[in-house]
């Protein structure tokens, strides 16, 4: 198995406190490498170890943290560029610069 980046639907967030749940509750996955939750475009970019951990377990943790997620990744989502993009977007805007 090898390092896998992924982009999937996370459902339920509404403020930038859910994004931090969200984000700690997969951080506490062994085999996450990395992850970007973002709140505008209700989404989770996740980078992880496919031998230790899967979207299944992905998605019980953030359940166990009160949201949902889909296990489907989105499409278009391996590289994350436009994640990162919408991401820094999404700040910009938010501290109205």
């Amino acid at each position: 198995m090898g390092t896998v980046k992924q982009s999937f639907a996370v459902k339920n967030m509404m403020c930038a406190m859910c994004v931090a749940h969200v984000r700690k509750a997969i951080e506490g996955i062994d085999g996450v490498k990395d992850v970007n939750v973002n709140l505008a475009s209700n989404s989770a970019l996740i980078e992880y170890d496919s031998g230790k951990t899967d979207p299944q377990k992905i998605k019980e943790a953030v359940v166990a943290a009160g949201y949902d997620m889909d296990t489907t990744p989105l499409s278009g989502a391996a590289d994350g560029e436009d994640e990162k993009k919408k991401s820094k977007g999404f700040l910009a805007k938010l501290l109205g610069r």
